[in-house]
């Protein structure tokens, strides 16, 4: 809970779907699957991962700019939540270049 209530609820929001959506990485093969549980790893979750991708970098620079007039008590629990904020980037980005590289034909997953 206290990491909760250090990051934000948003934030740890934002960060749990990111989460979820790297746990979903291995599975997306790069097909849609429309009928069973592969409705998740395969639509839903490169539709919110594409999402992601742009909103954490955006929550990272409303984060300093919210940093540049803040007492030092709140720079440092911004600080903390711009490196955890970095880290679940660089994963997510991680985990779903195999599908981008399929999907563009770099990198054959079959």
């Amino acid at each position: 809970m206290k990491l909760i209530h250090d990051l934000g609820t948003l934030r740890s929001l934002l960060l749990a779907a990111a989460l979820a959506c790297i746990a979903a990485a291995p599975f997306a093969d790069g097909s849609a699957q429309l009928h069973d549980w592969r409705l998740l790893p395969t639509v839903i979750a490169p539709s919110v991962m594409m999402m992601l991708v742009f909103a954490i970098p955006l929550d990272v620079c409303m984060a300093k700019v919210f940093m540049s007039d803040a007492v030092a008590a709140e720079k440092h629990r911004l600080s903390r939540a711009i490196r955890a904020e970095l880290v679940v980037f660089v994963l997510l980005v991680l985990a779903w270049t195999p599908f981008m590289l399929k999907l563009m034909d770099f990198w054959p997953l079959d």
